[in-house]
């Protein structure tokens, strides 16, 4: 009996290696906290600054007709946009590359290559949808967009990864639809997909995974 029981642990143990080798679980609960920050920053700078704590007054095409700080609101918008993704995705990288080399492991494997594709096809896609819609003065449904595509990419990616990413897609999905709901809170809740949720998610996963070593 203890030989089979033996057995069957031994079967879950390769089992369980055989997993860890076709995901990257090199991805670390700092660059969530890192990218939430950056997004939270990033909605302040929109909020206080380009739409002047929300006294700016804009036409169909976010060019500045009252107040504000800058006269074309929407390249204001890119600008602050891409400050974010740009922190989000260096942090990502350098926090992940930083675990990876601490546990003494291989960063770019083939697993990081697919969860980097599943990730990144989603997301290109959803880029895309949000400046067809720019295009087409659909301002206020951009930020629904980009929370559920983001929400999408997560879920696609989370077979390569931790599962635990697959419950933070869900939630920015549904933030998404909210927010293709309530067209007046679409920064508001922006700022809880992409900041406040990304810091709990972050911080659970840092608990979670990154300290595991040191609580043993």
């Amino acid at each position: 009996m203890n030989t089979k029981e033996s057995s069957i642990e031994d079967i879950k143990v390769i089992r369980q290696m055989m997993e860890n080798s076709s995901k990257f679980l090199s991805l670390s609960g700092l660059s969530g906290i890192a990218a939430g920050t950056f997004a939270i920053i990033g909605a302040a700078i929109a909020y206080f600054y380009i739409m002047d704590a929300g006294n700016t007054i804009y036409d169909e095409y976010l060019v500045a007709l009252k107040g504000g700080n800058t006269t074309n609101i929407r390249m204001g918008l890119l600008f602050d946009a891409l400050f974010v993704l740009t922190g989000a995705i260096a942090s990502a990288w350098y926090f992940s590359w930083r675990k990876s080399k601490n546990k003494q492991t291989k960063f770019w494997t083939p697993s990081t290559k697919k969860m980097a594709w599943s990730l990144s096809f989603v997301l290109l896609i959803g880029g895309l949808f949000s400046l067809i819609l720019a295009y087409h003065e659909n301002i206020r449904l951009v930020g629904a967009a980009m929370l559920i595509f983001y929400g999408l990419a997560l879920i696609n990616a989370a077979k390569y990864t931790h599962r635990d990413i697959q419950y933070l897609g869900y939630i920015e999905v549904a933030l998404g639809l909210l927010a293709g709901i309530f067209l007046n809170y679409g920064l508001l809740f922006w700022t809880l997909g992409f900041g406040v949720f990304h810091i709990v998610y972050g911080v659970t996963m840092y608990y979670k995974y990154d300290r595991e070593k040191q609580q043993i």
